[in-house]
């Protein structure tokens, strides 16, 4: 074959391949005239007069670093910038090229779309997001929305009917209750009963973000936002939640200039990223939580007012354990359950853990609750039977109801109660396995299917 059909058949390979690349590609000699340019340099930056072969590059692409390639026959790599036309922004590899006797010919420059390049970034962040939540969530394994709520009080009752009315709205709401009280329980039941819980539930502890991180944390940054920052910018939590729901837990805690900025959220639902110049719309559902009484921050400045009722929309006020007393064994059994499964034990309480687990204040509410049965069940022996000696030495040590005695009196009158809870949990937890049920409640047959019957309990 002659060596000039054989240079021709290299040519069109490297033009073939050259064309098909994703990747803008622009050759120039060292007079900086074009000699080459691909179809996706056409399409980057959306250029529809092809005639610029033999150009000068300045012509075209001015203030760009292939001509200084050409100059020095040095490489350059992963260099960024804008095309002053058009806006776009690319991230450049420019590299010389040589004629067979070694001499420079001229430079050629291979380029992506920036905007692209974020756009994965941003996608990639996205999957990041939602497979947590997904994990999250199977990690739950709860059967419906609804599991996780224990107990039949009246107060935790109207806490559920609250929940069912405002779980398929998109309306904001703010939870309060003391601490440990199960406010991020209600913003997951929240959200899973509604029409997002195939989307994300990004969780925010706003006291626990460093001030200075507060504002990307939040809101994300653009690219190049300040030193350290990641290539292609960060999604913020808002983004990450978009279509999905938002819980900020202890929003009573926020600083204020970030109050601001949330309130600008919420009233025209859109972010604006730090160092970024656009608007970002979100569609995003808001849960907050707080364990302080807001208004009273409103009343000493400490809160925006116009925040707040923003906020305020929909609250949802959470019992402490002490007002639910009825419920404390109904919860204290889930958490058995639970806890003897990831232990790989079999358990029950015993008659004098369950009169001390009824009497005691409890504090820390339904936090408290489970980490004092979760101490008991790795203290607990073969068996099989949590004792006091496994329960911790400053619970055995508290005093209790000194400050609740009328409390105690209804305590003692609802025992039925206390009791018809405990049953209906414990079959619950066991999936209805009543054999399973008695040995949870130390119940002989006869006196658990008495009490079927006399709770009237399918």
């Amino acid at each position: 074959m002659p060596l000039e059909l054989i240079t021709d058949k290299k040519e069109l390979i490297y033009k073939t391949v050259l064309d098909h690349m994703h990747e803008g590609v622009i050759l120039i000699d060292t007079s900086t005239r074009v000699v080459y340019v691909n179809e996706s340099y056409y399409q980057i930056l959306g250029i529809r007069n092809k005639k610029i072969i033999g150009k000068y590059l300045d012509e075209i692409q001015p203030g760009t670093n292939v001509s200084k390639v050409t100059r020095s026959g040095k490489p350059l790599i992963n260099v960024e910038f804008t095309f002053s036309q058009t806006g776009v922004r690319v991230v450049a590899n420019i590299l010389p090229v040589f004629n067979e006797d070694n001499s420079l010919f001229g430079a050629i420059s291979v380029f992506r779309d920036v905007t692209e390049v974020r756009n994965l970034i941003q996608e990639i962040e996205h999957l990041k997001g939602y497979t947590e939540y997904l994990k999250e969530r199977l990690e739950t394994n709860s059967d419906s929305a609804f599991s996780s709520m224990v107990g039949e009080h009246p107060s935790i009752i109207q806490v559920k009917e609250k929940i069912k009315k405002v779980a398929s709205t998109d309306t904001t709401v703010l939870v309060t209750g003391e601490s440990g009280t199960g406010k991020e329980v209600v913003a997951n039941t929240i959200h899973e009963a509604s029409n997002r819980r195939n989307r994300p539930l990004i969780k925010v502890n706003c006291a626990a973000i460093p001030e200075s991180l507060l504002e990307s944390e939040f809101f994300g940054y653009a690219d190049g936002a300040f030193t350290g920052s990641k290539r292609g910018g960060k999604l913020g939590k808002f983004e990450l939640a978009n279509k999905g729901t938002i819980f900020l837990d202890e929003v009573g805690d926020m600083n204020p200039s970030l109050q601001a900025k949330l309130l600008r959220v919420l009233q025209e639902k859109k972010i604006e990223r730090v160092g970024g110049e656009s608007s970002i719309d979100v569609d995003v559902r808001v849960i907050a939580a707080t364990n302080v009484n807001l208004y009273d921050k409103v009343k000493k400045k400490e809160f925006r007012e116009d925040l707040f009722y923003r906020l305020f929309v929909f609250p949802i006020e959470l019992p402490p354990l002490r007002k639910r007393k009825t419920d404390i064994l109904a919860l204290a059994l889930k958490f058995l359950e639970e806890l003897s499964l990831k232990y790989n034990k079999q358990l029950s309480f015993n008659a004098d853990v369950t009169r001390l687990l009824i009497s005691y204040e409890w504090p820390g509410n339904v936090r408290e609750l489970k980490n004092v049965v979760e101490h008991a069940v790795v203290m607990s022996d073969k068996s099989g039977r949590i004792t006091l000696a496994n329960l911790p030495t400053y619970f055995k040590d508290s005093p209790r109801g000194e400050h609740d005695g009328i409390d105690h009196l209804h305590l003692y009158k609802n025992f039925a109660q206390i009791e018809k809870s405990a049953i209906k949990e414990a079959l619950i937890v066991t999936k209805y396995n009543r054999s399973e049920a008695m040995k949870l409640l130390c119940m002989s047959r006869n006196k658990f299917y008495k009490k079927l019957k006399e709770y009237q309990i399918d």
